[in-house]
């Protein structure tokens, strides 16, 4: 039990001190990674993808960060592509890092099947790490009936 509450202290503690070290816009979206949390991913750009990735390495090296729920990051768009193991040298960097964090249990990666399908992507054209969802939108709604926050 005492463990348990102070874990829970130094998670509010790290927060506090990565909340410090953020613009008040980041601060606006510091969600712990203790809590079960989610981001849905909708023609994001490369760039934008990889803010997301490493916003999740921060928090997770900021808070020392221990795997209960990983965030989960649901793909349900042609940012699909990114992964696609044909242009797997264009975003070496990209996949690499979603890779390493989904390895540490920082992410969790989801693709959406029926866009694969309409755009004829298979799950081999993919890497390993990647899971899938049947679709995408409706994966999301079933993560917050379950109560996950947004990331």
């Amino acid at each position: 039990m005492w463990s348990s509450i102070l874990t829970r202290h130094r998670l509010a503690a790290a927060g506090l001190v990565l909340a410090s070290s953020l613009s008040w816009a980041e601060q606006a979206r510091v969600v712990p990674l203790q809590a079960p949390t989610y981001t849905s991913v909708y023609q994001e750009s490369p760039g934008d993808l990889t803010a997301l990735l490493n916003r999740a390495e921060r928090l997770a090296r900021a808070t020392n960060f221990s795997p209960v729920n990983p965030v989960t990051f649901v793909l349900h768009g042609d940012e699909i592509n990114l992964f696609r193991r044909d242009n797997y040298q264009a975003n070496q960097v990209l996949v690499d890092l979603a890779a390493r964090l989904d390895a540490f249990q920082v992410i969790d990666v989801r693709v959406c099947e029926t866009w694969m399908r309409d755009n004829q992507v298979s799950a081999a054209d993919l890497p390993p790490f990647v899971e899938t969802v049947p679709f995408g939108p409706s994966f999301v709604a079933g993560l917050k009936r379950r109560g996950a926050l947004e990331f």
